[in-house]
């Protein structure tokens, strides 16, 4: 037989075996550098868009496609070749068309020629389906299931080379599996937080709702109702808080209540004046004569912060006036009345304050009639993401950049943080980062480096081995957690679903997985 009679494939079998060798080598090294980008990168859909410009200066390749599944829709999340015009066209129903079919039944396709293939739909109509354009699409799996697609064109192939591609497309799709079930979960996460979102806007009456209000966690919603109640009466109020939590925000929502919109508000930060000045400036003064912000806002609100901070002898004064509505100036002898409302914020520790005799127990009893409370954000990390994306939207407007986004590496490190200036951190954080950023996206390296230390994140306590289980480690976390809430509530499984903001379902599942034994935790019948 002679070496240079053709073959099936065109090529004679000396060159035959030549090409096969430089193709392993190259489909080898296609390979390492994807293994290696898929290890480095975190930010998954820049992974994907690496991955995908790999693929094309290495194989010279024409386009190419990852889709994701979105019910029954699949959509395109990262492309080559593409405009966004071009990828916003690509939607799929699954068993729809060349991608859809291979979605739906979990079995990878080549389509030799896409202009003789009748179900081949052109749907992004960037193909002029003029010239031979081959068109290879394989299943991305997750736990057995399909949740999306990778797909490639190619112009003018040859049997060896499409057969080459196709394992070589379905070894890639293995190993950014991950990456795509990593963005999978986070919009199905994304999606279900959306309908909870709907049914808890359709539940709760939006008038308690505070303008400009960010955050539909139980505890924030209770915070909503409070505010409503207090906006419609005209009983002093304290708000307590962490630093940062939103005390400001909760005295603003209330006086911007329809009651109290167009009567004065007076401010007064007890934190930065010695009780003398606090004196002269809330109650005013004879001599020399002063105008105090209790007559200044006659009917309306005074809002007086870090109220905790206050001596003994002004907590006095103050008593009676939040008892009586009556008032001396400082320095004076004359009894005077106002109808003006006090607000009260504080960050510390009152009954501690009370417990050392700094705080009276009669002036802290008056003082906490009608108290609202702002939960910290980490006991509500489910309103960060649509937090931080307000920031990021009102940061880039004020400072003119095209910043659109938070890369899904760096949602994930601003819901690991605890947050210890709480909303206010937040904000500042993002506006750092769209600051700094140099693209359309917040990546992780635009955050601030106290967000990636151990003790930033609460995680100093882990162990450090080099074989550590991270699995393992995440279910100890989730066990301790569970446990401490079950106990709490005396092993009242609904209760603990309650408190942890999951369904009763889920914490089931949990529960089980976890070898939690709930009736454990059952109070002892006396």
């Amino acid at each position: 037989m002679s070496d240079t009679k053709d073959t099936k494939d065109g090529l004679a079998p000396r060159s035959k075996n030549a090409a096969n060798r430089r193709a392993r080598g190259l489909v080898v090294s296609v390979l390492h550098d994807i293994s290696k980008t898929a290890v480095r990168m975190k930010d998954v859909s820049l992974l994907l868009r690496e991955v995908l410009d790999i693929l094309f200066d290495r194989m010279n390749l024409t386009r190419g496609t990852v889709t994701l599944r979105n019910g029954d829709l699949l959509t395109i999340c990262a492309s080559h070749g593409l405009s966004d015009e071009e990828r916003k066209r690509g939607v799929y129903r699954m068993g729809e068309g060349v991608t859809g079919d291979v979605a739906a039944r979990g079995v990878s396709r080549v389509v030799p020629d896409i202009s003789k293939s009748p179900d081949f739909l052109n749907r992004t109509l960037s193909r002029t389906m003029s010239s031979k354009t081959a068109f290879l699409c394989v299943p991305v799996f997750s736990r057995g299931n399909v949740i999306g697609t990778l797909s490639i064109d190619r112009t003018d192939p040859t049997k060896y080379v499409l057969r080459r591609d196709l394992k070589l497309l379905e070894t890639i799709a293995n190993i950014i599996s991950d990456a795509v079930t990593v963005l999978f979960l986070e919009r199905e996460e994304t999606e279900k937080l959306n309908s909870e979102n709907r049914e808890l806007r359709n539940k709760i009456d939006l008038q308690l709702r505070p303008e400009n209000a960010i955050g539909n966690t139980a505890a924030m919603i209770k915070t909503y109702e409070l505010i409503a109640k207090a906006g419609e009466g005209n009983s002093h109020v304290l708000v307590r808080g962490e630093v940062g939590a939103g005390k400001d925000f909760a005295m603003r929502a209330i006086a911007n209540r329809p009651r109290w919109k167009d009567k004065p508000l007076e401010i007064l930060d007890c934190s930065t004046m010695r009780d003398s000045l606090i004196d002269a400036e809330l109650f005013g003064a004879d001599s020399p004569r002063r105008t105090g912000l209790l007559e200044k806002a006659d009917g309306g609100i005074v809002y007086l912060d870090s109220i905790g901070l206050i001596g003994k002898p002004l907590q006095i004064k103050l008593l009676k006036y939040l008892a009586s509505g009556e008032y001396v100036r400082f320095g004076g002898t004359e009894t005077l009345k106002s109808s003006a409302r006090i607000i009260a914020s504080t960050s510390g520790d009152l009954e501690g304050r009370m417990r050392d005799g700094i705080i009276r127990p009669d002036f802290y009893y008056q003082l906490s009639i009608f108290t609202i409370s702002i939960p910290p954000l980490r006991r509500r990390r489910r309103d960060i993401p649509a937090l931080a994306k307000f920031f990021l939207q009102k940061h880039a407007r004020l400072r003119g950049k095209k910043v659109i986004s938070i890369s899904a590496g760096a949602m994930n490190m601003l819901c690991a943080y605890h947050w210890p200036s709480n909303v206010r951190e937040l904000e500042n954080c993002i506006e750092r980062a769209v600051i700094i950023a140099a693209g359309q996206s917040i990546t992780e390296s635009d955050l601030p480096p106290s967000l990636q230390t151990p003790q930033s994140t609460n995680t100093s306590k882990l162990k450090t081995e080099e074989n550590i289980d991270f699995a393992k480690m995440v279910a100890e976390f989730e066990r301790e957690i569970i446990v401490e809430v079950l106990a709490a509530n005396g092993g009242n499984a609904s209760a603990a679903a309650r408190q942890l903001s999951v369904s009763r379902r889920i914490l089931n599942y949990k529960i089980a997985q976890l070898g939690i034994a709930p009736k454990s935790f059952k109070p002892l019948k006396k």
